[in-house]
């Protein structure tokens, strides 16, 4: 029987298959999201169905991988009903605990436009603006 060249074999196709194959094993082996671990598979099936007389045969070939899948994300969720309007509700915790101040919530407070103070550089008396004047001389003990 002739040696066939798997290289040539199906035109090349065997040979393609297999090559593009291999890179999809090498993208997912390299890629962050998947288990490192995990057996990552190729297989090459040639497939042959012979006619009546045995004289012909088609021959298919086939290569299929089996990849690692991409890691899965966990998360905490807060579930409750809230109190006012007796719906229920639901929260993503990430790394905060529910009600506690983050640093994102502190810095928006800050960035708010503080109202301008003034002072009597005389005197140094600092003005603050204020609708609630309380005259302490008027009020009696």
């Amino acid at each position: 029987m002739q040696h066939f060249d798997l290289e040539k074999f199906a035109q090349g196709k065997l040979s393609a298959q297999i090559n593009k194959a291999l890179e999809r094993v090498t993208e997912n082996v390299q890629d962050p999201n998947t288990d490192p671990e995990k057996v990552r598979k190729i297989v090459a099936t040639i497939t042959l169905r012979p006619n009546a007389e045995r004289n012909y045969v088609a021959t298919a070939v086939e290569v299929k991988t089996t990849l690692a899948p991409e890691i899965g994300a966990v998360t905490a969720l807060n579930m409750g009903r809230d109190l006012r309007t007796g719906k229920v509700d639901c929260v993503e915790i990430a790394n905060q605990i529910p009600g506690q101040l983050s640093i994102e919530d502190i810095t928006e407070e800050t960035e708010k436009e503080d109202p301008v103070t003034t002072f009597d550089p005389d005197t140094g008396e600092i003005f603050e603006p204020s609708n609630n004047v309380v005259d302490l001389r008027s009020r009696q003990a």
